[in-house]
């Protein structure tokens, strides 16, 4: 499991972000918080962590001259500022995320799930193999991001059923029956929800497959979730369904 380095030399906020870090993910299996940045770039040559949060005014050395001397590690890299300015060098320097203090949790947890997709896109397809129902209810405890026209909405992976696209929009339907627009399209949430679990059994929808029931095999495929309810399978991704049920 993935490594994490906070480096700030300010004790509070290192040992803040670390404990937002932990209550929203599990993911992680170790966060080490350094508030002299010379003993955390020391660590980084011998260690070499999955990500670093890194702050950016710091003594000593500072954050930007920090990354640029491990920059042949290729080590995903945040930068967690107070100062705004740096968005720019951020950008420059192909950073991987840029989050303001004080940290807000929905933009952390946005970071983070970035991180997943793309650590998964990373590994070799070879290596990945499908997690074990247990392993994805332990998983789905996690929250994302939902994001309407007027407001964002941290919800629970495992509260969710299905999302349908309507045109570059995409309607969340969740356990109890009630639903939610977002103003995100069905391919962002595709790419952030596929380690959690969920299929794109068919061009209009994402299905969590810890809620469905039965794969029906005729007049060309459907889901039946836990509801009762039938959801269309594509025929590129029957097989992609198949291999769930491990036949």
């Amino acid at each position: 499991m993935p490594t994490v380095y906070i480096i700030d030399d300010e004790l509070r906020s290192g040992e803040l972000l670390k404990s937002k870090i932990q209550d929203l993910t599990d993911y992680f299996d170790k966060i080490e918080s350094f508030t002299n940045p010379l003993v955390a770039y020391k660590s980084i040559l011998e260690l070499s962590p999955d990500l670093i949060f890194l702050d950016i005014e710091m003594p000593q050395i500072n954050g930007i001259d920090l990354l640029q001397n491990i920059r042949h590690m290729n080590i995903p890299t945040v930068y967690v500022t107070a100062f705004s300015e740096y968005s720019i060098t951020a950008i420059k320097q192909q950073i991987f995320d840029y989050i303001l203090k004080p940290v807000k949790e929905q933009e952390l947890l946005e970071t983070i799930n970035k991180y997943i997709v793309w650590k998964r896109s990373q590994d070799a397809p070879s290596l990945w193999t499908k997690p074990s129902i247990s392993e994805l209810l332990l998983k789905q405890n996690n929250k994302i991001p939902i994001h309407t026209s007027e407001s964002i909405n941290l919800i629970a992976i495992n509260q969710i059923v299905h999302v349908l696209g309507v045109d570059n929009y995409s309607r969340f339907h969740f356990m109890d029956g009630s639903n939610l627009l977002s103003s995100r399209t069905l391919k962002f949430y595709e790419q952030l929800l596929a380690p959690f679990g969920f299929i794109r059994a068919h061009k209009s929808h994402l299905v969590n497959m810890i809620f469905v029931d039965k794969l029906i095999t005729r007049d060309g495929g459907y889901v039946q979730l836990r509801s009762s309810e039938l959801l269309p399978v594509s025929r590129e991704k029957k097989q992609e369904i198949l291999d769930w049920f491990k036949i």
